[in-house]
């Protein structure tokens, strides 16, 4: 037998069962169950159905009494409420009735005047609870609330007191107290006033609290909008003074710079809640009037008193006034406000002078650094992000930036506004004071005067031109640098530092010592003007302080060029008053002190020259770059290559870490032109320095002169008819008739004097020792015009005493002086003052294409003179003798003046003369040159000294031997090497 499943209008039932027994369907359970238990199974199902169906069955039936009880209920409840109405009706009607009658009998005066002392009552107590109302409203910072309040109290004060009739007043009289009590809520007012304006002195607090605080003090003092808003600039103008009052100028530079940073994020903050206090952006009411215009209903504010009415009018007649004074200010009423209240602000900053603190512009630079960091940050604008996210929509990257196009309706810089010229001031102040600091440690009157002590026993002239070579006598090498540049970094070449030492030998300790102090100290003045042009205004600032810089650098050296000017002008007064109590000596040996220190800032400064050029080159660090100076600086001394290799070890460039830098770019943006400081300077200079060496030039030509017009007139030879030492015989091939030629001999002086070579070779060595040949050439030329005056001069006065003089120049005298005039005019013709005109107009031209031999010249009044010499000692001669000895006499001196060109190079190079002449042997054996010793050449000439023999035992050669007829001598003899 098969059961039929469960029929489908009981799925649940179903699943039940299924679920219980564990079985899925009919089938599996026969095959797992016997029969007896299939059928107690479906015993058990169908009772369980029966009884579901029951549980049903009462379950409607309860629901559907309920819903008859409810139904019934409801008409009950009906009818009830119909009821209730009409009782209320008819109450109604009763107390309508009963009003009517009432209206129509007397009021009783007793009940009115109960209900007066009731109100007045209601209103004493609102009074007497105001100043503990006001207390807690000041306690908890509500100080608009405090101001409201007080304000209702004056409006129920009114209400009692002015507005009340006789018999009101006769009541208010049973509460004797209450003119006191209104004492005290008065007395509130300046309190509130004040708590509220020192509530703006506060801060870190956000800004409803300043708002209320403002809305507070404009309600209690009656203010409008733009009191309001001068008092809160004015709030934060205290804010300033505080924090500017914690710091003073001799604080250190990074306390100014922390309280600098500070203001800065004050006057920032303010105008941010300046703008969002006050300027309406689109259709937003500003928060200050948000807060002072927003208030609960007036009948709400007058809580206790019965019918307010008359105060209720009062309170709104007091907002509708209010709100016809709070109307909202003009965007660029605004913006002026701001702007005149940023004035004072730098005003009040820079009354402060703390910026000079800061010491160097290095020190400005950073802390200009970090004020822009402060002014680009978000954290000091922290609380006016919201605003801005609100104006704007979206965060804000740069709220400074969107600020100030808000609310000053400007894109200036806030930096221009407040520092730039403060610190623009500052850094023209340390330069100032950096060369007047330079100006006062070069004190180089004290340092002639120190250095020369040395000197001033050495009165005897004689042992002063015989002194060491402590100073001179060095011969310069061409730098390495000038061949390298600064291209070759810091490796120090030996012949570099071999260069140096000449040089330090040549300046001495102190004259190095100034002039590394000056350069030095200028070097770090333009270091720390290139650190400070590290900034976005680098260009306006350079347009500013490079003619500064440059013009401070002018006056600096030149006063100290003034102080050796008047040093000068000393000397060349006690050289001229013939003073005893200064050893001339000493006298020159400070004019040379002062020739060399000049010649220092003239060649070797470096830079000197830098800052008076084109700021272009300041990057670089190199005045004398090669191609890229401007004319004026490389034609001049200062442009001279010299200045490169003054420091080897120094050659990185001032600009190396600033290539990428807004520096290097607004100074390449500079003009290329010099100042016109530098050629003035120059010039200047120069002058100074041929006047310091002139003082030496005046004394040494005097001391030589008197020794050559001393030897002249002891010169015995003169008046000998037989030839003198240093002449030999020439012949002279006679021309005959009969084709014969017969040959004559004559006998010609072939070399000068020795006092006149001795006179020629201690001039040279004076130059020598005073520099050689770093003088400049305009010195050497006015040392050899003066020492051809003197000579020629000498000449002249000898001839001119000769004739009377018993012991009469021979013939053979004449020759010899007119061999020595000629020597001596040869050899210093490059002091002849159109050989200097023509060397100065054409500096690069060569010797030999400049001087030639017949070149038509004007005639110099020094060339007139030595010419009328000759001619003079010529007249001696027999006209037809001299013209016999005359080619060969000459082309002796021209050997002569080849065979000396080396050894007095120092006057030869100024005038090279007799190129096409060829030189030739000496024929007389005294002039042999197999009886030379072995002389040491000068250190670096280009060529080697080599060994020769003599015939007689070798002496050694000593420049310096004190021995002067032992130097003539031996000089004499090496002047064909």
């Amino acid at each position: 037998m098969r059961v039929s499943s469960p029929p489908a209008a009981s799925p649940h039932v179903d699943d039940h069962r299924i679920s219980t027994t564990g079985y899925r369907d009919a089938e599996s359970l026969f095959r797992s169950k016997p029969i007896a238990e299939i059928r107690n199974t479906e015993s058990a199902t169908r009772k369980q159905i029966d009884d579901k169906k029951e549980e049903l069955r009462q379950l409607v039936g309860n629901r559907y009494r309920d819903l008859i009880d409810s139904a019934d209920s409801i008409v009950n409840m009906k009818s009830s409420c119909n009821a209730i109405s009409a009782n209320i009706t008819a109450v109604h009607d009763h107390i309508r009735s009963l009003s009517q009658s009432q209206s129509q009998s007397q009021t009783k005066p007793h009940s009115q005047s109960r209900a007066w002392t009731y109100g007045i009552a209601c209103r004493v107590k609102y009074l007497v609870d105001t100043p503990e109302n006001i207390w807690g409203c000041l306690d908890e910072g509500m100080f608009l609330e405090a101001a409201s309040r007080y304000s209702r109290a004056k409006h129920v004060h009114q209400r009692l007191f002015i507005d009340s009739d006789e018999h009101k007043i006769k009541i208010l009289s049973n509460f004797p107290l209450l003119q006191h009590q209104w004492q005290i809520v008065e007395s509130f007012r300046a309190q509130i006033s004040q708590r509220s304006r020192d509530r703006l002195l506060d801060r870190g607090l956000p800004i409803d609290a300043y708002a209320d605080a403002l809305a507070a003090v404009a309600v209690i003092d009656e203010f409008q909008p733009e009191k309001v808003l001068d008092l809160f600039l004015e709030s934060r103008k205290s804010w300033i003074s505080q924090v500017l009052g914690n710091a003073g100028a001799g604080d250190d530079s990074s306390l100014v710079v922390s309280v600098l940073c500070d203001v800065l994020g004050i006057i920032q903050v303010s105008v941010g809640q300046v703008g969002e206090s006050f300027l309406q952006v689109l259709n937003d009411m500003p928060l200050f009037y948000k807060v002072i215009l927003g208030s609960p209903p007036a009948s709400q504010l007058f809580g206790g008193i019965p019918n307010p009415d008359e105060e209720v009018k009062l309170w709104k007649s007091f907002r509708d006034k209010l709100e016809s004074v709070m109307v909202m200010l003009d965007k660029r009423y605004i913006a002026d406000t701001c702007f005149a209240w940023l004035k004072e602000c730098v005003n009040k900053i820079s009354g402060r002078n703390l910026i000079d603190a800061i010491g160097s512009g290095q020190e400005l630079a950073s802390a200009e650094k970090s004020i822009r960091e402060t002014m680009e940050s978000k954290q000091v604008l922290q609380g006016s992000l919201e605003w801005l996210k609100s104006v704007f929509g979206s965060e804000i990257e740069l709220p400074w930036s969107r600020i100030r196009e808000l609310v000053l309706e400007d894109d200036s810089d806030l930096w221009d506004e407040i520092f730039e010229d403060a610190f623009l001031g500052r850094m023209k102040a340390i330069i100032d004071l950096r060369f007047r600091e330079l100006t006062d440690t070069v004190d180089v009157v004290n340092t002639i005067s120190a250095v020369v002590d040395s000197f001033t026993r050495q009165i005897d002239v004689q042992l002063y031109l015989t002194r060491s070579y402590t100073a001179g006598g060095v011969w310069f090498l061409e730098s390495n640098a000038k061949k390298t540049g600064v291209a070759s970094g810091f490796k120090v070449h030996p012949e570099e530092n071999e260069f140096l030492s000449c040089l330090n030998a040549y300046f001495g300790p102190e004259v190095s010592r100034i002039r590394d102090a000056v350069d030095i100290s200028c070097q770090g003045i333009l270091e720390d003007l290139l650190s400070f042009l590290e900034s976005p205004k680098a260009s306006q600032r350079l347009k500013d302080l490079a003619p500064y810089l440059q013009s401070k650098c002018y006056e600096s050296v030149s006063a100290i060029l003034m102080a050796l000017q008047k040093e000068l002008d000393s000397l060349y007064g006690s050289m001229e008053s013939g003073d005893k109590v200064v050893p001339t000596t000493v006298t020159v040996e400070k004019s040379l002190f002062i020739g060399r220190l000049l010649f220092a800032f003239q060649n070797h400064s470096k830079h000197i020259p830098l800052i008076l050029g084109s700021p272009r080159f300041w990057a670089s660090g190199n005045a004398s770059t090669v191609g890229k100076l401007p004319s004026l600086v490389k034609h001049s001394r200062f442009g001279s290559d010299s200045a490169i290799c003054d420091s080897p070890g120094r050659q990185t460039s001032l600009g190396s870490k600033r290539q990428n830098s807004t520096a290097t770019a607004a100074l390449f943006g500079a003009k290329e032109g010099a100042s016109p400081e530098l050629e003035e300077l120059n010039k200047t200079i120069g002058d100074l320095c041929i006047r310091a060496y002139n003082l030496w030039i005046l004394w040494m030509s005097d001391e030589l002169a008197a020794i050559v017009s001393q030897d002249l007139k002891q010169d015995d030879a003169l008046t000998l008819s037989m030839p003198g030492r240093g002449w030999e015989d020439i012949a002279v091939k006679q021309d005959q008739s009969d084709e014969n030629q017969l040959e004559m001999k004559i006998s010609l002086p072939s070399m000068p004097s020795l006092y006149i070579i001795s006179f020629l070779f201690r001039a040279c060595e004076e130059v020598h020792r005073v520099g050689g040949h770093v003088l400049d050439k305009k010195i050497l030329h006015k040392l050899a015009s003066r020492l051809l005056e003197k000579v020629v001069g000498i000449f002249e006065g000898f001839l001119s005493t000769e004739v009377g003089d018993a012991h009469q120049v021979t013939e053979k005298g004449v020759l010899q002086l007119l061999l020595d005039v000629k020597f001596v005019i040869d050899v210093l013709s490059g002091g002849d003052s159109n050989s200097v005109g023509e060397l100065s107009s054409n500096p690069t031209a060569k010797p030999s294409l400049r001087r030639k031999q017949g070149q038509s010249l004007t005639i110099s009044a020094i060339r007139e003179r030595s010419n009328q010499l000759l001619n003079r000692l010529s007249q001696r001669l027999d006209p037809i003798d001299w013209l016999t000895y005359e080619p060969y006499l000459w082309e002796n001196e021209r050997q002569s003046y080849l065979r000396h060109a080396v050894l007095f190079g120092f006057f030869v190079q100024l005038n090279r003369m007799y190129t096409d002449t060829v030189q030739k042997l000496p024929t007389n054996s005294e002039s042999n040159t197999l009886r030379c010793s072995t002389v040491p050449r000068f250190k670096y000439l280009p060529i080697s000294a080599p060994a020769l023999s003599s015939r007689g035992p070798k002496k050694s050669f000593t420049p310096s031997s004190n021995e002067i007829s032992s130097r003539i001598e031996s000089s004499y003899n090496s002047c064909y090497c």
